[in-house]
């Protein structure tokens, strides 16, 4: 597993003045660096290049504040320079400019180019085609996530959303602001109401409503102090209309400090702070009561039930209704005079919002994990191939349980299947899927991959035919070539009869990484074939871990299936066979019928592949002189489990049906076909075969009994061993896990 921590971050932005933005980058590259990155910031440079030089971090100064021509290839020499010579691993860019500069020089360098959307833009007059949002994006907020999708067709895959990160030490009811009081000649005990933001024209609108409704405010509250910070191009206008109203009052009600860097003090000694996005989060973080209001709406007093609107426009007020003089003052009244119990309750509901959902920590976290994504250059974390979208009953458990232990060690596992049917693999397990025999698309996903996984069945034996073992094989082998790491994942080895065939399984598996088998049959298989057994382990197939559905609905399928949930039953899973022909069907109709009888029990047939197995199941059922049902429809492994827990005895050709039989704890008869039956009654211990070839019908009847007649003992003895064999599946993916994070980024 790869640290990202020693991966190098180059941040670019626009300028280091005052603002949300670059308060945003600012805190941002100084947590990560607290966290162990490297960082170096470039951008136009401003007041904030001092807190980075405290820090230890370098600045570059890079004229990226303007789109005259000169300018930008000015700063395209210097940010080509700045990542050569700092040998950089990750631009994260923040603002138009920067990161249409920096899209502009990842086309021809090695770098990983993430950036950060920080506001909504005008996507007309040629801006929508400059802008690049990298390869990976943070939206500071779901509706800016929204936005990117909406007019920018970015894939949801892409962006990541975080919060406007608070330093909640920095920003905090204790912090000292003595000095902002003595440099304004403000008084200790007066009441006050703070307003910070850009003094501009599109930012500006709340403030100049603050002043006009401050006779109001003094009427009400006398002796109330109104502070509005910050700078910007409606300053002057808004200084002339605050000299005008002071007068009228008569005091010096509202101070102008223009901008300022030491906002924290401004925000700490606000008795009730009107603001938007980041200065009502800090504000929020000192436990101030806060009026959201800005430009582009008004969301009021936050409490409990605003919660949700102010995180999903990033406490911007996006589309909300239009602030007004009337709304303000109506909810600073309401502020100003709740009691002192209902305004610290509003503050402190404030800074525990703070505290838990926007800490500066976990704003670096979410933008940690963006570089990991990003500097994953394999977006699939496994490939999986087996015998998939056929409608056999065993392989898509094999496949449901495959995927649930893997995402259960990787989480957020991106995960392709190559099937049979696509569309259908795809919408049953939420994941992608291609065609098994579409070759080039095969290749390009193995080129793109972290690890390749034969999944589990006996995939690798020449009875079905020598063609179906050279495919599985040829898999293997592309996988190889495209240099991804190859697992085995509880497989079933053989039988390989044919020597040419046994040389080709040796060549190729000694090749791959891990081998997990489902049996100690295969592991012997494996070992007279040849193959080292330091890479092998026996675990068990990941089927025996799959919980079946509850009873209430077990009664419900009995029901769909016209079966009587209090009779006692007994199932019977069969397939076609080339070895199986009347006579065996003949034979098997006599067990069914004698022991049905005698022991009072239902025949009912559960085929596990339709629609082979129903068709073989009716000749069957067609031969029997006593009733019997025949499970109806395809249906997912846990109802299968659920209708297999209510048997009292299973007759079990397929595999499957004799692992679910396991699962379920029912004493089981195997009919044999195949090796792999044996070698799992063989492996669970417990249970009974009778070979299909020499099929007599007296032995499966006696087998039958045997079984029947020791029910309790076998059931408790698959009871104490589910346990183990649970642990033993999960354990292939655990394997299947560290391969995958090997290639991983982490922190």
């Amino acid at each position: 597993m790869a640290d990202i921590r020693k991966k190098k971050i180059l941040m670019t932005l626009m300028r280091l003045e005052i603002g949300g933005a670059e308060t945003h980058v600012l805190e941002l590259s100084l947590e990560l660096a607290r966290m162990g990155f490297q960082i170096v910031v470039a951008s136009g440079g401003g007041v904030y290049e001092e807190h980075l030089k405290a820090a230890g971090i370098p600045h570059y100064t890079v004229p990226m504040y303007t789109k005259h021509p000169a300018k930008m290839a000015e700063s395209l020499r210097a940010l080509k320079k700045i990542i050569r010579d700092e040998n950089i691993d990750i631009v994260h860019a923040h603002g138009r400019i920067p990161a249409f500069l920096c899209g502009l020089l990842h086309r021809s360098m090695k770098f990983t180019f993430v950036t950060t959307a920080h506001w909504v833009f005008r996507t007309g007059f040629g801006f929508k085609q400059m802008t690049n949002w990298g390869e990976k994006v943070m939206a500071v907020s779901e509706d800016i996530k929204t936005y990117l999708m909406d007019n920018y067709g970015t894939d949801p895959k892409d962006i990541f959303v975080t919060i406007n990160g608070i330093d909640t030490n920095k920003f905090s009811q204790t912090a000292d602001f003595s000095a902002a009081l003595k440099e304004f000649n403000l008084k200790p005990d007066s009441k006050k109401i703070v307003y910070i933001s850009r003094m501009d024209e599109d930012r500006a609108l709340v403030a100049f409503h603050l002043a006009e409704i401050a006779p109001e405010i003094e009427k009400a509250f006398p002796g109330t102090e109104i502070v509005i910070v910050g700078g910007g191009n409606v300053f002057d206008k808004l200084k002339a209309l605050t000299d005008e109203i002071n007068g009228q009052i008569g005091r010096k009600m509202i101070t102008l400090t223009g901008g300022r860097t030491d906002i924290d003090q401004f925000a700490a000694m606000s008795d009730l702070f009107i603001g938007v996005s980041r200065s009502a989060l800090e504000a929020m973080s000192c436990a101030k009561p806060v009026i959201v209001a800005g430009n582009e709406g008004y969301l009021g007093i936050f409490e409990e039930d605003k919660l949700q609107v102010g995180i999903d426009t990033n406490f911007c007020c996006r589309g909300l209704t239009l602030s007004t003089k009337e709304l303000l003052l109506d909810d600073v009244k309401k502020v100003m005079s709740a009691t002192e119990e209902q305004q610290e309750a509003w503050g402190a509901y404030s800074r525990k919002v703070i505290c838990e959902r926007y800490s500066v920590s976990k704003m670096a976290e979410d933008n940690a994990k963006m570089y990991c994504e990003a500097m994953d250059k394999k977006p699939w974390d496994a490939v999986i191939s087996g015998y998939y979208g056929y409608g056999n009953s065993g392989d898509e458990a094999l496949l449901s349980a495959m995927l649930c232990h893997i995402r259960e060690e990787v989480p957020s596992a991106n995960i392709c299947v190559l099937s049979k049917n696509p569309r259908e693999t795809a919408d049953n397990y939420g994941i992608t899927s291609v065609n098994r025999y579409h070759y080039f698309k095969i290749k390009k996903l193995l080129k793109n991959s972290k690890l390749f996984i034969s999944g589990g069945g006996s995939l690798l034996q020449d009875v079905t035919s020598s063609r179906s073992l050279g495919y599985y094989l040829s898999l293997i082998k592309l996988a190889k070539k495209q240099e991804v790491p190859v697992m085995l994942y509880a497989n079933g080895i053989g039988p390989v009869n044919k020597e040419s065939n046994r040389r080709a399984v040796l060549k190729t598996l000694d090749s791959v990484e891990k081998i997990t088998l489902r049996e100690e049959t295969s592991k012997e298989e494996l070992k007279q074939l040849g193959i080292p057994v330091e890479k092998v382990m026996v675990t068990a197939d990941p089927a025996l871990s799959i919980e079946p559905v509850s009873s209430e609905r077990i009664d419900e399928i009995l029901r769909e299936e016209g079966l009587d949930s209090a009779k006692k039953m007994m199932g019977i899973s069969v397939r076609p066979w080339k070895q199986c022909d009347g006579a065996f069907e003949e034979k098997l109709a006599e067990v069914i019928d004698t022991v049905s009888k005698e022991r009072n029990l239902v025949p009912v047939f559960i085929p596990m592949q339709y629609p082979v197995d129903f068709e073989f199941s009716e000749k069957i059922a067609s031969r029997l002189k006593g009733k019997s049902y025949i499970i109806s429809k395809s249906r997912p492994a846990e109802e299968i489990i659920g209708l297999v827990s209510r048997m009292d005895v299973m007759l079990a050709e397929r595999l499957h049906s004799l692992i679910y039989a396991a699962n379920a704890f029912v004493p089981t008869v195997g009919l044999s076909y195949d090796t792999k039956v044996d070698a799992f009654m063989e492996y669970i211990g417990i249970g009974t075969g009778v070979a299909v070839e020499t099929f007599v019908v007296e032995d499966a009847i006696k087998a039958v009994y045997g079984v029947l007649d020791n029910k309790e003992t076998i059931q408790k003895a698959l009871q104490e061993k589910n346990s183990f064999l649970c642990e033993k599946a999960r354990e292939n993916a655990r394997i299947a896990g560290e391969i995958i994070r090997q290639s991983i980024f982490e922190l």
